[in-house]
C-alpha cells in the first residue's frame, strides 16, 4: 500500500523477509491463530537444551557498518511506537514496524463507531494517568489533552450503584449510615476489618482494611470473573492499585495528571510513526527469518511463543468485548462494575468520556473475561499468583533472552508485566536510550 499522508503504513509484508509496500487495498486480518502461536509439538524443558535450541533458531550476526542500522519493531502499540520514533529521530536508524493487527495503537486503538459516530476504545477503556511531567511532555508532542477524572461505580445486588474505590459514600449507601468524615469512616472500618498484622495475599490485604463482607461483594466476585482465581491466590500488588479513600473523593486514580487525548489515541500513533525513517506494515505476522535482515529486533510478541514454549505457556487473561449500539441505560459514571455472579465484569458508556460521545446514538461496551486460548490467543493481562509460578516461568524465558544480543523483548507480552500506559512509555524511552548509547 502506498505511503499515506500521515505515516508510511502498508497493508502487509510479502514474505518472511523485510516488509515492503503493497498496492492500496483494505487490510485483511487473519482470523486464525497468529503465526507465532504455540507449537503443537512438545519441547524439552531442560534449560540447557532450550538455550542451545534458541541459539540455533536465532543465530548470530555482526553489525553491518557500511549502511544505516536497520531495526525491526514487532508491535505498533505504545512500546513499539515510542521505540521506533526515538531510534528514527535520534539516531541514524531505519525502522520497520510490523503489527499482526490491521491498525496501529495496540490495545489503545480507538476508532469511530460507524453507526453511532462515537469514538470508542475497541479493547476497553484506556485512561491516561501519571505523576510524571516528563511523560506528559513527551506525549504532548503528538497530542493535545482533555482533562478527565475517571469515575467508577459498582452495581450492587439491590440495584444501587456505589462509588468505587470504596469511600465514605460507599459505606453510607451500603450500610445505610451517616458517616460524616474520615474519623467516622476509620472508626467504622476498625469494627468490621479483620486484624491481620502482615497480610500475605490480596484477600488478607483487603479484609484487613474493609472486612469480609465488603471484600467479597466489591472485590471477590469481580476477581473470580476477571482472573479465574480466588483473592487468596493473588498477590497484594494486584489489588493495591486501587487507592483507599477516607473521604468523599470518588476519583478512581490519585495521579497528578489525568487526561484523555483530544483527538483520540489513534492520532497519537499516526503522528508518532510519521517519520521518513519509519515504515509501518500492518496485518503482518512476525517470523524469525525476518531477523536476518536487521541489526536489531525490538519484539513485543509473547516471549514464551518466541521460544516455542520451551518451559510451557505463560498464563494470561483475555477479554471479549461486546459493543452495543443504541442501548438505553441509566448510568451515572463512564464505567460500571458488576458485582453479581453473571459473566460481565464491567460496562462502559462512551457518551460519558470526553471526546467520545456519538452524534447518532449511544454506544456501550460490555466486557467478559476469558482465557486467551478461548479468544483467538489475544493476551491482555499477565497473571501473577501468590506462589509465584508464572513469574518464575517468565524468568526462565528471560534468562534465555539474555543470549540474544540482537533481540530486545518489549511491552506487556514481551516482558510479562502489567504496564499502565505511562509506565510502558517510560520503559520504552529507557530501552531506546540504552540502545542508542550502546551504539555510541
Amino acid at each position: 500500500m502506498p505511503t499515506c499522508r500521515c505515516c508510511p503504513i502498508t497493508s502487509r509484508a510479502t514474505s518472511a523477509s523485510s516488509p515492503r509496500p503493497w498496492p492500496r487495498t483494505r487490510p485483511t486480518v487473519s482470523r486464525t491463530r497468529p503465526s507465532w502461536s504455540p507449537s503443537s509439538s512438545p519441547c524439552a524443558h531442560d534449560a540447557g537444551h532450550a538455550r542451545r535450541r534458541a541459539q540455533t533458531l536465532t543465530g548470530r550476526r555482526g553489525r553491518r557498518a557500511e549502511r544505516a542500522v536497520k531495526v525491526l519493531v514487532v508491535g505498533a502499540g505504545f512500546s513499539g511506537s515510542v521505540i521506533a520514533r526515538e531510534l528514527a529521530e535520534r539516531g541514524d536508524v531505519e525502522v520497520d514496524v510490523i503489527d499482526r493487527r490491521d491498525h496501529v495503537g495496540g490495545n489503545a486503538y480507538d476508532p469511530v463507531h460507524p453507526r453511532t459516530g462515537a469514538r470508542y476504545h475497541r479493547y476497553g477503556p484506556h485512561i491516561f494517568h501519571t505523576n510524571s511531567d516528563r511523560i506528559v511532555d513527551y506525549l504532548s508532542r503528538f497530542t493535545a489533552w482533555l482533562p478527565y477524572r475517571h469515575r467508577v461505580q459498582a452495581l450492587l445486588p439491590n440495584g444501587q450503584a456505589a462509588p468505587m474505590p470504596i469511600n465514605i459514600d460507599t459505606l453510607n449507601l451500603h450500610y445505610d449510615l451517616a458517616l460524616a468524615g474520615e474519623a467516622d469512616m476509620r472508626a467504622f472500618l476498625d469494627r468490621v476489618r479483620v486484624p491481620i498484622a502482615a497480610p500475605a495475599n490480596a484477600e488478607e490485604h483487603l479484609q484487613s482494611i474493609y472486612g469480609r463482607e465488603l471484600t467479597e461483594l466489591y472485590f471477590g466476585r469481580y476477581t473470580r470473573k476477571m482472573w479465574a482465581l480466588e483473592l487468596a491466590e493473588l498477590p497484594i500488588s494486584v489489588v493495591a492499585r486501587l487507592p483507599v479513600r477516607y473521604d468523599h473523593n470518588a476519583d478512581y486514580f490519585n495521579d497528578t495528571h489525568q487526561l484523555m487525548p483530544a483527538e483520540g489515541y489513534h492520532a497519537i500513533f499516526e503522528r508518532m510513526l510519521d517519520h521518513p525513517r519509519i515504515r509501518v506494515s500492518l496485518a503482518t505476522t512476525f517470523d524469525k527469518a525476518m531477523e536476518r535482515d536487521y541489526d536489531h529486533v525490538f519484539n513485543g510478541m509473547p516471549i514464551d511463543d518466541y521460544f516455542e514454549q520451551a518451559f510451557g505457556p505463560l498464563p494470561y487473561r483475555s477479554i471479549r468485548f461486546e459493543h452495543r449500539a443504541d442501548e438505553a441505560v441509566a448510568q451515572a459514571v463512564p464505567t460500571l462494575n458488576f458485582t453479581d455472579e453473571g459473566p460481565y465484569t464491567r460496562r462502559t458508556d462512551w457518551a460519558l468520556y470526553p471526546g467520545c460521545d456519538g452524534r447518532r446514538g449511544a454506544l456501550l461496551t460490555y466486557e467478559t473475561p476469558c482465557s486467551y486460548e478461548d479468544n483467538g490467543y489475544e493476551r491482555y493481562y499477565p497473571v501473577k499468583t501468590v506462589d509465584g509460578w508464572p513469574q518464575a516461568r517468565y524468568r526462565q524465558y528471560a534468562e534465555l533472552a539474555k543470549d540474544l544480543a540482537h533481540v530486545t523483548f518489549i511491552g506487556r507480552c514481551g516482558q510479562y508485566i502489567y504496564y499502565d500506559m505511562h509506565q510502558v512509555v517510560a520503559n520504552s524511552l529507557m530501552l531506546a536510550e540504552q540502545f542508542l548509547a550502546a551504539r555510541g
